[in-house]
């Protein structure tokens, strides 16, 4: 399982909602899918993650940001982010007899430009990233959009929808099959990604236990960008992952 930042942005976002105070830790346990060929899905737990939420930046457990220009208030806001996030992806050759033989790949740090318009129970989202490590050397930008729904005072429902663009380099690290990997014997061709879309549903519960303990539910399902789906490394078109936490707030 790769850990994704998702969850914490949208805790960042029943945060914001409930007004609670901008730094918060907390205890998450996270399951999903791999969509490598012959590796199976295993939790992840999350010790100690950090949510911070403040008028100058936040931290988002593997997510950071500097607000470079901010205007408005909560619930009628535009906000323009330097940021920073770690790229949890890749596998070892020993996760699967399948990937036997192929070199290990990284994870990274991208970094870039992101902002968000928060309308009332609206937000909208955009970001541009690239590689700073030198490990997959691409590039990613994508767009999203969340919706608020508080059910009830302490209960808040958040349906998201995001599309990402991920470059050749980034795609091909990651899914790419070298000349050098090639494998006749477990059918694993030569193989080179191109870029493509990948697209991602989400719904997060939040709910308020009291005033500084909230727990958060989200379930994400993602679709590979096509290219990737046609890698002979993936076995899944479609990758679903269950996020759980209780978040501490001061």
């Amino acid at each position: 399982m790769r850990f994704n930042r998702l969850p914490l942005l949208l805790i960042g976002l029943a945060a914001s909602f409930n007004l609670q105070a901008e730094f918060g830790l907390g205890v998450g346990l996270s399951h999903a899918q791999s969509p490598y060929r012959g590796v199976s899905s295993s939790p992840n737990t999350l010790p100690a993650y950090i949510n911070y939420e403040g008028k100058r930046g936040y931290f988002r457990g593997i997510e950071g940001g500097l607000h470079l220009w901010s205007q408005g208030e909560r619930g009628n806001k535009f906000t323009i982010s330097a940021l920073g996030a770690l790229r949890m992806d890749g596998y070892k050759a020993d996760d699967s007899d399948y990937l036997q033989g192929m070199e290990k790949r990284k994870w990274s740090l991208d970094a870039g430009l992101g902002l968000a318009v928060q309308k009332g129970y609206n937000r909208f989202s955009a970001r541009v990233v690239a590689d700073t490590l030198r490990r997959h050397k691409g590039y990613s930008a994508g767009v999203g959009y969340a919706y608020i729904m508080p059910i009830t005072r302490n209960f808040i429902l958040i349906p998201a929808g995001h599309a990402t663009w991920q470059s050749d380099n980034l795609l091909d690290y990651y899914y790419g099959v070298k000349t050098h990997e090639t494998n006749a014997q477990l059918g694993r061709d030569a193989y080179q990604a191109k870029g493509g879309v990948q697209l991602r549903t989400s719904l997060a519960a939040n709910y308020q236990l009291n005033p500084r303990t909230s727990f958060t539910l989200v379930a994400t399902v993602r679709r590979l960008p096509t290219n990737a789906i046609d890698s002979p490394l993936v076995s899944r078109e479609y990758i679903s992952a269950l996020f759980g936490a209780v978040t501490f707030n001061f």
